[in-house]
């Protein structure tokens, strides 16, 4: 009988050998890392839509689920902690200012080691260099340490009528009634003057809008004047720093008294207008000009949607003293204390900062702080762009701190009282001013003394 050499038996043997090992550890098609997405779907579709996760997923055998969440449910679900058969998020896509009050309950975590692992980053993103270094800060760090990368920079634009401003009857007519040439308005006595110029009621059509629906839209379209005459809310220089209350300072006042005069130039339910109504009365052609959300800006240049498409012109709010200016806003990639894979996470979130994927998501309505995307010919084409870019160098931080939505909520209430006549708007401020103090307790001293204060 033949007999194998005993080298070919050892050989064949190691063989057997490795292949049970192999089989022994799971060396069979690895299976696909979950992770879930978790945000909220007005947002989260700009993403969503670009059809781009597919490819993600194909290529590193990561399988994203992407949840509808809002600030509110994300926030409650993690304050609940995991809890048995419902698996943790890995990626939250949220407001920027909600970051101290997530960090504070230690919901969140840095991604600071992650961004020092050569094993994990990819080294042809650069974010220091790629990315709006000022965006990239306010909107992701907190203090030294930097926590995600911007889903979305947003921002709101003066979003007017340009087929009327520059009809020949009208430039004619407002002439001989103001004595200047009618033009984009670049302050707030412009702004009055085309806001009355352009009010026809008996037409349904009105020379602006407010707000006035208490809630977040208010008090973020307030805080646009507040910004446009020098005011702020904290005296700070980052959102994460703790300074002098200046809610009710002369410029907040000033600020305003002048919201409040656009009233009788606006529709006779604007004291019931949110977002949405807001973005409709121009859509639908009922006013001539007003303030949006940069997310906005794509439904009123949709046809589908909107009777004014082609006919709108954006550009920096008017401002009352003389310097440019723009809200820092925008929504922000964390990742969770309770994450089961956030090196996985990570990879997604740096997936979606790259410059492809950054170019699609912005025409699909969102706006990138990655500079490049701005090079590309169809984001040159939008008619926003432009604006947008105006607005990076020039944006006004906001509190982050995590008494941030303590915050914003007794400033809804307190403007509320002020455009319904039913405080001024300096008793009205001053109360907001008490009212951050009792927040903020010994964190911050008022500036301004409260009028009729003992």
């Amino acid at each position: 009988m033949y007999e194998r050499p005993l080298k070919t038996v050892r050989v064949a043997s190691l063989a057997a050998l490795l292949v049970a090992v192999l089989l022994a550890t799971g060396c069979k098609k690895s299976q696909p890392v979950p992770i879930r997405v978790a945000g909220d779907a007005w947002f989260l579709d700009s993403l969503t839509k670009t059809g781009t996760i597919g490819s993600f997923e194909r290529s590193t055998g990561i399988q994203v689920e992407v949840l509808d969440r809002d600030d509110r449910t994300i926030m409650s679900d993690l304050d609940r902690g995991s809890q048995p058969g419902k698996p943790a998020y890995d990626v939250l896509v949220m407001r920027h200012r909600l970051l101290g009050a997530l960090i504070n309950k230690n919901q969140v975590q840095p991604i600071d080691s992650m961004l020092a692992d050569p094993g994990l980053q990819n080294a042809s993103f650069q974010p220091q260099q790629q990315l709006f270094p000022n965006w990239w800060r306010e909107l992701s760090s907190y203090g030294n340490k930097m926590y995600g990368y911007p889903y979305t920079g947003l921002t709101a634009y003066l979003c007017y009528r340009k087929d009327m401003l520059e009809d020949p009857k009208n430039k004619r007519e407002f002439k001989a009634r103001y004595h200047h040439e009618l033009a984009v308005p670049t302050t707030w006595k412009e702004y009055g003057q085309l806001a009355e110029f352009f009010n026809r009621p008996r037409e349904h059509f009105y020379g602006t809008y407010i707000s006035g629906k208490q809630g977040l839209a208010l008090w973020y379209e307030w805080l646009n004047l507040v910004y446009s005459f020098g005011g702020s809310i904290l005296d700070t220089q980052h959102g994460w720093e703790y300074g002098d209350i200046v809610i009710n300072s002369p410029q907040n006042v000033a600020a305003t008294e002048q919201y409040i005069k656009l009233i009788p130039f606006s529709p006779p339910d604007t004291l019931n207008f949110g977002w949405g109504q807001a973005q409709s009365m121009l859509q639908q052609g009922h006013a001539f000009m007003g303030l949006l959300w940069s997310d906005q800006a794509p439904f009123l240049e949709n046809p589908a949607v909107s009777k004014v498409a082609g006919k709108i012109g954006y550009s920096l709010i008017p401002s009352n003293s003389s310097q440019p200016f723009s809200q820092l806003e925008g929504l922000t990639y964390l990742i969770p204390t309770e994450s089961k894979e956030p090196k996985e996470a990570y990879q997604f979130i740096e997936w979606a900062m790259s410059a492809q994927v950054q170019i699609q998501q912005t025409l699909m309505g969102s706006d990138s702080v990655r500079k490049s995307t701005y090079e590309d010919p169809g984001v040159k084409e939008l008619p926003y762009t432009r604006t947008f870019q105006a607005s990076v160098p020039v944006a006004k931080e906001k509190p982050t701190i995590p008494e941030a939505s303590q915050m914003t909520e007794a400033s809804e209430r307190r403007l509320s009282e002020i455009v319904t006549g039913k405080e001024s708007p300096q008793s009205g401020l001053d109360k907001l001013a008490l009212d951050f103090q009792q927040i903020l307790g010994s964190k911050a001293r008022m500036r301004y003394p409260v009028h009729g204060a003992p």
